[in-house]
């Protein structure tokens, strides 16, 4: 018997439940699919995309019910995000994987202290609800 199904459902359910906290699900996601599966950058990226698409879709309609997303605020960041991702997945085609992964791994590095230094200079203990 192999573990790898459950493995893998575990690994899915805890990036959903990520995502629906507002914490980076695709992380989870990506770090699992190109770590302990071996998926290709571009692959684990696409998997990554559909994955989101009815989490995002999901939190949308909470939080328009909920009356708690400003939807002016959300249009605008819409007319700017559509643009970003056209050019990060043109970008995406061109790099060599091993360039993307590095980003990656550099972007994580800089999340993390970005949101240590943030935690120290408001004093703030990280709150688990």
């Amino acid at each position: 018997m192999t573990w790898m199904p459950l493995i893998s459902f575990i690994a899915a359910a805890l990036a959903g439940v990520c995502g629906a906290m507002g914490f980076g699900s695709g992380t989870v996601l990506l770090l699992y699919l190109t770590f302990c599966l071996s998926v290709d950058q571009q692959t684990a990226q696409g998997i990554n995309l559909l994955f989101f698409l009815p989490a995002a879709f999901l939190a949308l309609t909470v939080y328009l019910a909920g009356r708690d997303l400003p939807l002016r605020r959300a249009g605008g960041l819409l007319l700017c995000a559509l643009p970003g991702a056209a050019l990060g997945y043109a970008l995406l085609s061109v790099l060599p994987v091993a360039l993307l992964r590095r980003f990656f791994g550099a972007f994580l590095i800089v999340l993390a202290i970005k949101e240590f230094l943030s935690l120290k200079k408001t004093k703030k203990q990280p709150t688990f609800r």
